[in-house]
């Protein structure tokens, strides 16, 4: 019986990841959102067919041309429509006229408002603009469309910026948030943008002070499909990168939520970047986050959005979003080292760890972190050498890249069986230890550095049960391990 639930273990654990990222986006057969909210995919895709027909760079013949496009859109559905324009040389120093489509929906509040902002220019040369950002574009119009259908009058405003410009330097954005009279007006942002044609939707925070209050009100929303984590959030704030949002945050304290898909990367800024490659449930995804959003800040109190204290954050099937505050970082690291440090004692008492196995616990593990080591570090320069073509590839991402990630992850989960099955004369609570202690010195480096990515540690208090099993039974259940 224990070899039949040992052979059902390995695929509940391959079905497991899978549905960790399956769970991550909606499918085509998803009609949820439309059903909740009224947003439908379909409309939006015909947006992005009509946007990117043709390259659409600030200065091309189809500029004005989607610029029409959007302006019309906007006044179909019965909202006034002004037009910006101003030169400004942006964050970049490129010297252009922008123009900016601008609406707005009057509230029946004083308080803040909301504003809804993508651009509508691609990038120079021969990008369709589809994902970027004819995406982004149709994501804001169908769900202004889907919003109006309930016949709901919000209590904030909702200004709608679809900005121009934005590829040479963030130019749109940097006229309205400097000269435009309804910028003091803004109390949050939702920013909608894409680096790739598929793939997952990410969220991203841009603050200026901590972020309690903007994963609060996030996780209230309740969008179904997040996808987002506090590393991210915390690298990006040391990356140069910049979006329209970037501005706003930068110029005029004025902070929000970037959205944005990233998968096949190779698609960006190129003609490839198709209204036949944007991914559909990528698109859904964006509409999955806009509307509940939508709904959720129409009616808050946007004034109250700031906040000194920030949060650690990841996404998890079922519970989706699971946030807590810096203040509980090093109790729950100090907690794990005496739990650990406990169950040494109980170990030893008993016999089940001996100072030897323990030591040589740590040789497998660092056997296997060598050689994967090489591995990677050696890996791409060895494809490239095979495949020298891949070095022309501008994004540095290959068509096929995906497979070679699922190979090498697959090649370095093979060292680790390989690597272990030499030691099979030390017993899994021995093994366990090593492993252990570098998780713990881990969550040490991150905790005092980059404390963003400090929910590593709940991986640790599920190695600290297995061990806590392992201690107590010599052969416990392969399916509760």
């Amino acid at each position: 019986m224990k070899n039949t639930r040992l052979w059902i273990t390995l695929p509940l654990l391959v079905l497991a990841v899978y549905w960790s990222f399956h769970s991550l986006m909606p499918s085509v057969s998803d009609r949820d959102i439309e059903r909740t909210y009224g947003f439908s995919t379909d409309r939006a895709l015909e947006h992005v067919k009509e946007i990117s027909r043709k390259p659409h760079a600030v200065g091309f013949p189809a500029h004005s041309e989607v610029r029409d496009y959007v302006v019309q859109a906007l006044e179909a559905m019965g909202l006034e429509v002004s037009l910006q324009q101003g030169y400004t040389a942006g964050d970049w120093g490129n010297f252009s006229k922008a123009t900016n489509i601008v609406s707005r929906i009057e509230g029946s509040g004083e308080g803040k408002a909301l504003l809804l902002l993508s651009h509508y220019d691609s990038n120079p040369h021969s990008s369709l603009g589809a994902s970027d950002a004819g995406s982004g574009v149709a994501t804001i119009l169908e769900g202004i469309r889907a919003f109006l259908s309930k016949n709901k009058k919000p209590k904030n405003d909702i200004i709608i910026l679809i900005s121009d410009a934005e590829e040479l330097g963030l130019n749109g954005a940097d006229l309205f948030a400097n000269r435009h009279p309804w910028t003091s007006e803004v109390g949050l942002i939702l920013n909608f943008e894409a680096r790739g044609s598929g793939g997952p939707s990410y969220m991203f925070m841009e603050t200026n002070r901590g972020n309690e209050k903007l994963i609060e009100s996030f996780i209230s929303a309740d969008p179904k499909y997040p996808v987002s984590n506090s590393l991210a959030y915390s690298i990006y704030k040391l990356l140069p990168n910049d979006t329209d949002l970037t501005v706003f945050r930068e110029d005029r304290d004025i902070e929000g939520f970037n959205f944005a898909f990233i998968d096949d990367h190779f698609d960006y800024h190129s003609v490839r970047d198709s209204y036949e490659r944007l991914d559909r449930n990528s698109l859904t995804h964006q509409g999955s986050y806009l509307m509940p959003l939508l709904h959720y800040l129409s009616e808050a109190d946007l004034g109250q959005m700031k906040s000194l204290n920030d949060h650690v954050y990841f996404n998890i099937p079922v519970f989706k979003m699971v946030s807590y505050p810096f203040d509980w970082i090093w109790p729950m690291w100090y907690l794990a080292l005496a739990f650990l440090g406990g169950l040494l004692v109980f170990g030893f008492r008993n016999q089940t760890l001996k100072i030897k196995g323990v030591f040589l616990g740590f040789v497998p593990l660092l056997i296997t972190l060598l050689i994967n080591g090489v591995i990677g570090y050696f890996a791409w320069a060895v494809i490239t050498t095979a495949y020298p073509g891949y070095k022309d590839i501008l994004h540095g991402f290959p068509y096929n890249g995906h497979a070679y990630i699922l190979a090498l992850a697959f090649l370095s989960l093979s060292v680790c069986f390989w690597i272990y099955r030499s030691f099979r004369s030390t017993s899994l609570p021995e093994l366990l230890i090593g492993p252990l202690f570098i998780w713990l010195a881990i969550c040490w480096g991150v905790g005092e550095y980059l404390p963003g990515a400090s929910f590593f540690i709940i991986p640790v208090f599920a190695l600290l049960a297995s061990l806590l099993l392992l201690l107590h039974q010599k052969e416990p259940d392969p399916l509760l391990l």
